[in-house]
């Protein structure tokens, strides 16, 4: 039998795992599995408040409609300004991603509107911060001489 012919069949005969390296196989396969799942969950922080909410809910609805249930879910009285117009607040909201994919997406990242359905399936935080739309009104006096 030449070398040939004997590494073909080498490389053709079954082979058989003893049971314990088996099990461990399948444990280290469903271990990675488990840690490459997205939480169905995200944490939405705000203030000192923090909430679940699913991601799937989040991911269905527009950036618009998210940004009105977290002023509804999370603001408070000093958040509006309220004139003889009642002004909703303006919002931030900041996303840690769950797999990042290099040092810009590491911490707390601006979320925009656009592409947010494909942003919250990769956050596993958000974090929502008022803006208040007040402001002050200066008047230069003019000093005549």
């Amino acid at each position: 039998m030449s070398r040939m012919e004997s590494i073909q069949q080498s490389s053709q005969a079954p082979t058989t795992l003893p049971g314990d390296v088996v099990s461990a196989l399948h444990t280290l396969h469903e271990f990675v599995a488990t840690a490459m799942c997205i939480p169905p969950q995200i944490i939405v922080t705000c203030r000192d408040d923090k909430r679940a909410f699913g991601r799937a809910a989040l991911q269905a609805m527009s950036y618009r409609k998210a940004v009105d249930m977290f002023i509804t879910r999370f603001a408070t009285k000093e958040d509006w300004w309220i004139s003889e117009y009642r002004y909703k607040p303006e919002v931030t909201i900041y996303g840690r991603f769950y797999r990042q994919h290099g040092e810009e997406d590491d911490g707390m990242v601006i979320l925009d509107e656009r592409g947010w359905s494909e942003l919250v399936g990769n956050v596993v935080k958000l974090t929502i911060v008022f803006t208040s739309l007040k402001f002050t009104v200066t008047t230069q006096s003019s000093s005549k001489a």
